[in-house]
Formats: structure tokens, sequence, C-alpha cells
């Protein structure tokens, strides 16, 4: 299997032998092997980005579905994002003191997203979920909080647990968990632990546990739940700020409106940034010298001036394609149907998941229901995940890059990368079923 891809990749192969002497398990996030190493490869080096391809240090293209974690939403090199980001290269990287596009992007954010009355910018989406349930916890005095089982809010210790089925592992401090789109579980979760809770934490659409969108009511049952105990809602939009329409999913597309929301990866078009931000006697506490509060929030490299001018422009360039989104998310929606007709063609055990631009699929054990709301549980007890990693180690040979399966779509995505992605996944599901 993936002699092609082999004799195609020496250089990536040499690098791959080499960074497995310098870094643990060769990488420098566990996702980056991209299953390969699985079926006994190795990830490939990429060394340019244009639009939606990338490009490997041995020159070969790829359509890109993984588009930098999904930041990528107007694609690779946008010349406005680029062209600022040099500009301010040209003038200092970093002086580690307060900058004027700090306070402009966030101005435009605030415009975008309400009832963010204060926030506070970070350097990555682990940081900023992690100070957002710090200032729950003081702000509630309570030590609990609450995350869907599936989800994935960073590497930090308060929310890093329960992230794959069977969710057996325990947390690294106060936490505990409930099922997405199951109320049952909700209500289980209020009644053991409704009084010590400080918030609940949870992505709007469920990214790594599926790409699985809210079902009818089911954000609107957290936020009344979360009233009704005295806990926060935290939404981790991460992922979705700015990918389904301009500003909150949360409040944009379900309307739902929490006491929190966290902020990223597209907000910054590629650079590095974590916002978390909200209700204004809430973020109080992580003012210098507030009482009651705590250190909350800082690093060197915050509000950095490269991050600052990228946002900016990506802000800029999505306001004026502020009416596409619905273009995007039809055009998604339409493209997991046409995956799920093929494999449903050809008999594969596979599925397409997600909603609007996240397009993820599953290779399953054993079918599910369609009838029965779709939570991390049920799809994680059901993926063949040997099967799924050579999947998207045969779409890799194809030319076909991405993670979850596929990934999410870009303003950059043409017809033709459609096509061609649609003919590699059968093609790559007719080599794996024989038929």
């Amino acid at each position: 299997m993936l002699e092609d891809y082999r004799r195609r990749t020496p250089k990536s192969r040499e690098l791959f032998e080499r960074a497995q002497r310098v870094f643990a398990g060769g990488v420098n996030h566990n996702l980056r092997t991209f299953g390969l190493t699985t079926v006994g490869a190795y990830p490939p080096f990429m060394c340019r980005g244009e639009g939606s391809s990338l490009f490997d240090v041995d020159g070969n293209r790829y359509i890109d579905w993984w588009m930098t974690h999904f930041s990528q939403v107007l694609g690779h090199g946008h010349t406005a994002v680029t062209g600022a980001v040099a500009q301010q290269v040209s003038l200092g990287t970093h002086f580690g003191t307060l900058n004027e596009a700090q306070v402009l992007l966030a101005e435009e954010l605030q415009r975008a997203v309400p009832f963010m009355e204060k926030m506070r910018f970070c350097t990555t989406g682990s940081e900023a979920t992690m100070y957002a349930a710090r200032l729950a916890r003081l702000f509630t005095e309570r030590p609990l909080v609450a995350k869907a089982r599936g989800g994935w809010h960073g590497g930090n210790d308060t929310l890093g647990y329960h992230l794959k089925f069977p969710f057996s592992d325990d947390p690294f401090y106060n936490g505990v968990s409930f099922d997405f789109n199951d109320t049952d579980s909700v209500d289980a979760l209020m009644e053991r632990h409704g009084n010590e809770l400080a918030a609940v934490i949870v992505e709007p659409v469920l990214g790594a546990g599926g790409g699985i969108p809210p079902g009818p009511g089911f954000l609107q049952y957290l936020r009344e739940e979360t009233e009704r105990v005295g806990a926060l809602l935290i939404f981790d939009e991460i992922i979705t700020g700015f990918r389904f329409c301009y500003g909150s999913a949360g409040t944009g597309v379900f309307g739902v409106q929490p006491d929190l929301v966290t902020l990223g990866k597209i907000v910054a078009g590629g650079m590095p940034l974590g916002v978390y931000g909200g209700r204004e006697d809430v973020m109080s506490l992580a003012a210098p010298g507030a009482k009651g509060g705590r250190w909350v929030g800082g690093g060197t490299f915050s509000g950095h001036p490269l991050s600052m001018v990228a946002g900016l422009e990506t802000l800029a360039a999505l306001k004026t394609r502020r009416d596409d989104y619905e273009t995007l998310n039809k055009r998604g929606d339409h493209f997991r149907r046409r995956l799920n007709a093929v494999f449903e063609e050809l008999g594969a055990p596979a599925l397409s998941t997600g909603t609007g631009s996240i397009v993820f699929i599953a290779w399953l054990e054993h079918p599910l229901d369609p009838d029965t709301p779709l939570t991390a549980t049920r799809l994680g007890s059901a993926v063949d995940h040997a099967r799924l990693d050579e999947f998207q180690a045969r779409l890799i040979e194809k030319g076909v890059f991405g993670y979850h399966g596929l990934g999410a779509m870009s303003f950059a995505h043409s017809d033709e990368d459609l096509e061609q992605t649609l003919g590699a996944v059968e093609s790559v599901t007719v080599e794996m079923t024989g038929r």
C-alpha cells in the first residue's frame, strides 16, 4: 500500500526520519501524523500553500481540506493578509507592549460579536478555554466545569479529558461531562452536580467528536439549564466562529447567547491567536488588581502584532463576503450528500458527517440508526479507526489532504477541487471495498 506515495515523497521520508530523532513521535502535534504512521508510512512535509492547495517539499500538490486546522476559510496566501504581515515584519515582529492593531481588532470583533462586552487576547485556543474556565470558577466560586464528551477544547489540564470513546479517562482537575445532543445526559449532570457547576463549555458544533451539529433546541436547553443552576455557559467557537457566518455561530446561526465565548483560528487568518470574552461582570475579574480576581491571562506573545494585523485583514475580507456564507454552507451540505450517495452506492461502511462547510468522513464497524440523534458516544462506538486511517492515507496518496476523514471547505475551494475530491473518495472506496 502507498507505493506511489513513497516513490513521490523521498524528501518527506528523510525529514520524518530526522524528526523522529528530535521530536517525541516525530511530530509537534499528535494529529500531524494524519494516520499515515499507523499504516507504516510517514506524513508529508509541506512548504507552500496557495488558495485551496498545499505543496510538499518534493513538489507534489494536494487539495487541502485540513486548511491549517480549519483556520484558512479564505484559503492559503490571501494577498491582503500576507501583505499586512509583511509590512508589520518590516516594522518589527513583537515588542511585548500594547499596540494599536490589537485595539482595532478587538473593536471589530466586538462589532461582530456584540455580547463580548470585554475580551482578552492570548496566543492559543488552549489558553483561551483555560482562562475562560478559570474566570467561571472565580465568578461563581464553584469548582466544576462540565464539557461535552468528545469535545476538544485544547491541551490544557482543565478540559483535556473525555476526548475519545469510551471516555473512560479521569479529568486532571474538577470536571464532569455529558453527551452532546442528549438532554437526558444533561439532566443527569444537573441533578448530580448542578450546585457545584461553575460552567458548561461546549462547541456549538461538536468538532473533533464528529462535526456533529446541535439537534433542535439542544443549545437553548443548555442555556436554560445553566441559568437555572447558576452556572455560566461558555461557547468554544474557536472552530465555529466566523465559519458559518460573520461572527458567532452560537448567536448568528443557532440563536443562543452564552455568557463567555472563545475564538481563534479563522479570526487570525492562520496566525497564532486565542480570544476569550463576554459579560463585563465576569471579564472584570481578569483586570489588574480586580477585587476577587486572580492572574487570568498573559503570556509573552499575547496581542502579537503579526496576529493582530493578519486578523484585521481577514475580518475585513470576510466582512465583504458575509452574504457568501450561505452559499458556502449550502455547498458543504450538498457535497456531504454526494459523498454519502457514493458510500451508499458502493455499499461502503462509511458516513460523511458535519454541517455547512464542515465535511468529515467516518468509517464504521457497524451502521448507525439514522433516526436516532447523533452523539459522540454513538459515533465513537462505531468508528473503525484502522480503516479510517487507511482511507485518509490513500486519499493523501491521490492528492487529497485532510483529517477527520476530510475536513473543512473554504471560499477558495473550486468546483474542480470538489469533483477531484469526490473522484478520489470514490476510487479509494472501491479499493478498500473491492466493489
